[in-house]
């Protein structure tokens, strides 16, 4: 299975993390040391094994060699408190070992010696594990856990390349690109959304990690990408951040919503941006082209990807066209994962899919005449108050017009006089003299009364989780009584 292109000036197209660089050409000489020290290290193919891996050049080039040689692996971010070699959660007993990179000390990396920068660990439980499918190898990737316990997704390695094919067509990646990958590799979106499309073309790849706004305009100066990969916070930061103009051809997000000023403050600066809408389990599910009209990129996540479809309600409901219909979405990808396992690489809970192959996403959307999918945000994102329901994501996008509020998020906890409370946990911009008051003053006048939030606390920022979403689960901790 080739994830890799390479592409005619294969001697000038890199792979970069900013600290070591290599060639697309360069990859067959470093797949062979590869190859040379896992036959050292006694690591069998036919033996799932776990890999932590950042973005690094290193992580990365490794990633590439278990997936084009075969492997079936559980891919997890490095330097996570669950991924030391004691938690059984990040190494299950069905896979033998695990492997983990560290830092290089020369810049080519074409030079380096496996020896220096992998690190095998044995797993002592998972001596007796079964042997992998030779034929039909798999790729594990953890579920991000953001409304619930992480759960351990199954994708074949076909799908999972079919997958970023859709990505390389809906988004127009062509080789001669220079795309900027500042979003975990070790999560789908940076992964199947942004790497792989990327090494599937041969374009010019910089790998981030653990970017912030001043890394990332380091880098920007020095790779000088024309494509970025970036979450709706990160977007956000930019705005603030970044005060010259520059145009990129694409900007891509995705997870939570941005709102229509920013939408429109950022192209004006930035150039075109397109919101993806995908998840662990089906990968790339929709996303708008570069030439589909701002309203489409800015209130919806475009239309669904070949092989992929979406409806309201139970998967095999009709559909009525009208776009006032809300409900949860439901889909369909031929490129979808296969299921959930568990630790012993058992299958995990109810048919993950239901009723004819339809995945229950556990978002709300609409879904528009023209096919356009709009995603209101998480069913348990909303809680009925008054005996209305009122949408988290709705009283997010309010707040975030009010001056002086960067970013928020909305939580509920406990019950109040209209229902369940809402909690809006606001991140101030800086230098902005705003109080909780002032915020609350603010909502009378821009939201129904029963969407006004009973709290208004404020944050210096917001909890993340390593795929760069909001931590909705301990941010209630923090501020729930």
């Amino acid at each position: 299975m080739k994830f890799i292109h390479q592409p005619q000036n294969s001697q000038e197209n890199i792979l970069t993390d900013g600290q070591q660089i290599c060639t697309y050409q360069d990859i067959p000489k470093i797949f062979e040391r590869i190859r040379e020290f896992f036959d050292e290290k006694d690591i069998r193919i036919q033996y799932p094994l776990v890999l932590e891996c950042e973005n690094s050049l290193p992580g990365a080039l490794l990633l590439l060699y278990l997936l084009e040689e075969g492997y079936s692996f559980l891919l997890i971010p490095s330097e996570t408190k669950a991924s030391r070699p004691d938690s059984d959660e990040y190494f299950p007993p069905f896979c033998r070992s695990k492997i983990r990179t560290d830092p290089v000390s020369h810049e080519n990396t074409a030079r380096f010696r496996p020896d220096d920068v992998l690190q095998v660990i044995t797993n002592e439980k998972g001596k007796n594990a079964d042997k992998a499918d030779l034929a039909d190898p798999k790729l594990y990737l953890r579920t991000s856990g953001s409304t619930g316990t992480p759960k351990m997704a199954v994708h074949s390695h076909a799908r999972m390349r079919e997958n970023a094919l859709n990505c390389v067509r809906r988004l127009g990646i062509k080789s001669d690109h220079r795309i900027a990958v500042p979003v975990p590799v070790a999560h789908m979106y940076g992964l199947g959304a942004a790497f792989l499309p990327a090494v599937a073309v041969g374009a010019y790849v910089d790998l981030q990690k653990g970017a912030n706004l001043l890394r990332y305009l380091q880098r920007e100066r020095t790779f000088d990408p024309d494509t970025a990969f970036i979450t709706p916070v990160f977007c956000e930061t930019l705005l603030k951040g970044r005060r010259a103009a520059r145009s990129y051809r694409l900007t891509v997000t995705a997870g939570d919503r941005f709102g229509e000023d920013t939408f429109a403050r950022y192209e004006s600066l930035f150039g075109p941006l397109i919101n993806l809408y995908g998840s662990t389990e089906m990968g790339a599910m929709s996303a708008a082209c570069l030439d589909d009209p701002d309203e489409i990129r800015s209130q919806t996540a475009g239309k669904p990807m070949p092989g992929v479809q979406i409806r309201l309600g139970k998967g095999d409901a009709e559909f009525t066209g009208d776009t006032e219909d809300t409900g949860e979405l439901w889909c369909y990808h031929s490129y979808g994962f296969e299921g959930y396992i568990d630790e012993h690489g058992n299958p995990a809970g109810a048919d993950p899919v239901g009723k004819k192959n339809w995945f229950r996403t556990k978002d709300m959307g609409r879904v528009r005449p023209d096919g356009s999918i709009e995603v209101m945000g998480r069913c348990d994102h909303s809680v009925n108050r008054d005996g209305l329901l009122v949408s988290f994501a709705d009283v997010e996008n309010a707040i975030r017009t009010i001056e002086g509020i960067e970013n928020v998020v909305v939580v509920s906890e406990g019950e109040g006089r209209r229902g369940k409370r809402l909690i809006a946990c606001c991140a101030p911009a800086g230098g902005a003299e705003i109080s909780a008051s002032d915020v609350r003053t603010a909502c009378f006048d821009i939201l129904p009364g029963r969407a006004v939030p009973d709290d208004i606390v404020f944050l210096k920022s917001l909890p993340l989780l390593p795929s760069g979403k909001v931590d909705r689960q301990k941010l209630t901790r923090m501020v729930g009584r």
